[in-house]
């Protein structure tokens, strides 16, 4: 395994330590059956890694889950974690020089700024999200959409954004999503 463990020895006997250590077997696994190359570590308490494949287009994969404790400050419980845990993939998609577009999570303010920005608008398929956008590329966007419809019901997707001719779908999940991930890559 390329994905190494930096974890202390006291970790090793860990549930977290095991469910960390298979999580990266998994991505490593998925990435060798692509002809991909993989680099990372992870422990008890985190992971980082990262896959490349090129099939047929380059795509750059990156999963990574962080466990941060409020241990010693004065003003958080000491019993309160924080966890992130996000999936970024990348790749470019040539030949769309004049499009863009961002698809984020909505926030507060949003609803006054759908009012007043034109290239703004609410995902049809989720009022969740909202959308950036010059107007072109209708067709690839549409695409995208189809592909990561679960992950917007979901609400597991964070951000996609196409700029310059790449493409990067982030998301927040503790799940892999080859599945999805598979249908994308054919696009």
């Amino acid at each position: 395994m390329k994905i190494k463990s930096d974890a202390d020895p006291e970790e090793l006997t860990s549930p977290f330590y095991k469910a960390n250590q298979d999580f990266c077997s998994e991505f490593e696994s998925f990435i060798s059956t692509k002809n991909g190359k993989v680099k990372g570590k992870y422990n008890a308490w985190s992971y980082i890694i990262y896959g490349k494949i090129s099939n047929p287009k380059n795509w750059d994969l990156l999963y990574k889950k962080s466990t941060f404790s409020s241990t010693g400050n004065l003003f958080i419980s000491s019993k309160k974690q924080c966890l992130l845990v996000l999936a970024e993939w990348s790749t470019k998609i040539p030949g769309n020089h004049n499009s863009k577009f961002k698809i984020r999570k909505r926030e507060r303010l949003d609803f006054i700024k759908l009012l007043f920005n034109k290239n703004l608008s609410k995902l049809e398929l989720s009022n969740d999200y909202i959308i950036y956008s010059n107007g072109h590329s209708i067709k690839l966007f549409a695409e995208i959409n189809n592909v990561l419809k679960s992950l917007f019901l979901s609400k597991e997707i964070f951000a996609i954004e196409f700029n310059n001719d790449k493409l990067t779908v982030e998301l927040r999940t503790e799940k892999h999503h080859f599945d999805i991930f598979n249908k994308l890559i054919e696009l």
